[in-house]
């Protein structure tokens, strides 16, 4: 027996109805109707013992989340000459559609730019050739640095041995002895001359002995010691090539550790040769971008001058938004941030299109919420699917409304949320009422649930009858 005709049956009438009574009858009856109505999507019955039941059956399970919407430009980009200039050509108007590639803007004079690229490629070519003679001349720098360390050793050698130190005699004993006895000879015969004597005799006898007392002595000193001057001039000069043979020997060892080739000229060639690179690809960057060209296909949506302006390097000319890849940024109420994942489903539906649903897929999810309206929401952006839309152009600002799929299960067996009985460690068990009308507890393996129903993996079969509740069962 069916609900309704349980409920029928449970009514008795009498000869003595009164209005009040007959009026609350009809309005139980409407209501029952009503209810049966609503549930025929979710099949229930009460027993004859007094709990609800319901007949597990097959059916879909979405879990998803709401929120709104803006259409954006999958990328937008705005264009500019590279070098200041006069435009020559103005190939496109706002609005045109253009392909990647396609050329919608010029420059007038570009002779200045060829120009840079000769003198450019001309540095690249000399600082190759700078760096592959390195590279050919390896065995003869190593060849001019052994010349050099010997002839460093040889320098040290020979101030090495004329080194002079403060106490060292400049002559032998005998030698010095010598020159001694012969100034103090001198000397005596000198001082021999006394009293008065005239110019002639001075001249002829008493001045050239004087000289040769002098040189007598001169040569003893000579011999007796080195000067200031010349012991520092000697050490001055044993230090210098003392540190030129240790540069010469270290130059030796360098090259021959790097194959003949100075390291630091290696690098210093490198970096030449690459900055040279460098100015070239510059220099034909700008000679290139004296002609402006969609790096992508899109729609133009601003045109800042004519043919004719003069323009400055680096100014807006042209501006490209890629419209064939939209992008819907979008908000949900933080109490459905556990729907929104990276890679998860997504359906749009524009207020300007209200008869079309668009797929998307969510790619970013803002790390933090935002405060909309007074209202913690997070955002995030979909990636709209334009598959079967190619050549249609959505407009930029649309609002949508925006259905995050954060999971689905189709045809698949569904019990009501109230059968489940939570057996803790994520286990949940069912009530399967048996044949002889009592209800058994029985283990189940639960899939996506959401406010109504829940996916029932394993456990049960189409057709059980399950319990829903209202009254304990053992």
């Amino acid at each position: 027996m069916d609900t309704k005709s349980k409920f029928f049956s449970k009514i008795k009438f009498s000869r003595k109805i009164h209005l009040p009574i007959l009026a609350l009858a009809l309005i139980l009856i409407i209501g029952l109707g009503f209810v049966m109505r609503s549930q025929a999507a979710r099949p229930t019955a009460t027993s004859e013992a007094g709990y609800k039941t319901a007949i597990v059956r097959r059916g879909n399970i979405v879990l998803s989340a709401t929120g709104s919407g803006t259409l954006t430009a999958g990328q937008k980009v705005q264009l500019s000459f590279p070098v200041s200039g006069k435009v020559a050509k103005v190939l496109v108007q706002v609005g045109d559609k253009v392909t990647e590639g396609q050329s919608l803007a010029e420059l007038a004079d570009t002779t200045s730019l060829q120009v840079a690229v000769a003198d450019a490629e001309l540095q690249v070519t000399v600082a190759e050739n700078e760096l592959q003679a390195l590279y050919d001349n390896a065995a003869a720098s190593l060849a001019d640095a052994k010349l050099a360390l010997a002839n460093a050793q040889k320098a040290y050698d020979t101030a090495k041995s004329q080194l002079k130190q403060q106490g060292w005699t400049r002559c032998d004993k005998d030698t010095i002895q010598a020159y001694y006895d012969q100034y103090t000879r001198l000397k005596e015969k000198l001082d021999s001359f006394s009293g008065q004597y005239d110019s002639d005799f001075y001249l002829t006898r008493i001045l050239p002995l004087k000289n040769q007392v002098a040189t007598a002595y001169a040569n003893y000193a000579y011999c007796l010691g080195y000067t200031e001057y010349e012991i520092e001039t000697s050490q001055a000069n044993l230090a210098v090539a003392e540190a030129t043979l240790k540069q010469a020997q270290a130059k030796v060892d360098l090259l021959e550790k790097n194959n003949g080739i100075d390291p630091v000229a290696l690098a210093q060639a490198q970096s030449k040769l690459q900055n040279a690179k460098l100015a070239l690809e510059k220099a034909r960057q700008n000679l290139e971008g004296a002609v402006i060209k969609a790096p992508f296909t899109g729609v133009v949506t601003a045109i800042n001058g004519q043919a004719g302006d003069s323009v400055n390097a680096g100014a807006t000319f042209i501006t490209l938004a890629d419209l064939f890849h939209p992008i819907v940024e979008f908000a949900i109420d933080e109490t459905d941030i556990d729907k929104a994942v990276i890679g998860a489903e997504a359906e749009i539906t524009f207020d300007a299109i209200p008869d079309r649903t668009f797929k998307g897929i969510v790619i970013r999810l803002n790390p933090s919420l935002e405060t909309a309206n007074g209202y913690s929401v997070l955002k995030g952006a979909i990636q709209l699917d334009m598959s079967g839309h190619e050549n249609e152009t959505l407009l930029e600002g649309l609002s949508a409304t925006v259905t995050l799929i954060a999971g689905r299960a189709e045809n698949v067996l569904i019990v009501p949320i109230e059968a489940l009985r939570d057996l803790g460690d994520g286990q949940y068990g069912v009530f399967v009422v048996g044949a002889d009308g009592q209800p058994r507890l029985t283990v189940v393996e639960v899939g996506l649930k959401d406010s109504t129903y829940a996916e029932i993996k394993s456990g049960l079969n189409p057709g059980d009858v399950v319990t829903t509740g209202n009254v304990e069962t053992q």
